[in-house]
């Protein structure tokens, strides 16, 4: 069971994926959902990168906003746990740090 990137055309996002079919119909379901599940989060994972700066600052709303630099999070989902490397950025006029 794997989901792979095989190609990038412009925003489309071509993913393959291969999925074992077990003997059960639930276990086939099951494999079916995690097979799916990590491709949707290749998926964002791609969707993600195309917000991150280059770290220049950015403007939104007359505050200047400054990026801190490739983070990595690690998220829990039901089916898995999978890594998110983000952009995070900062202003002095923000209470807490906000995620691109």
């Amino acid at each position: 069971m794997a989901a792979k990137i095989i190609r990038k055309e412009g925003k489309k996002l071509i993913i393959e994926i291969t999925i074992d079919l077990e003997d059960s119909m639930l276990d086939s379901e099951e494999a079916i959902q995690a097979v799916v599940n990590e491709a949707g989060t290749l998926a964002t994972e791609e969707a993600l990168k195309q917000f991150d700066t280059n770290g220049e600052a950015i403007e939104i709303e007359g505050n200047q906003w400054r990026s801190k630099g490739q983070e990595e999070n690690f998220t829990k989902r039901r089916m898995a746990k999978f890594s998110v490397r983000g952009m995070f950025i900062t202003t002095t006029d923000a209470e807490r740090p906000s995620a691109l």
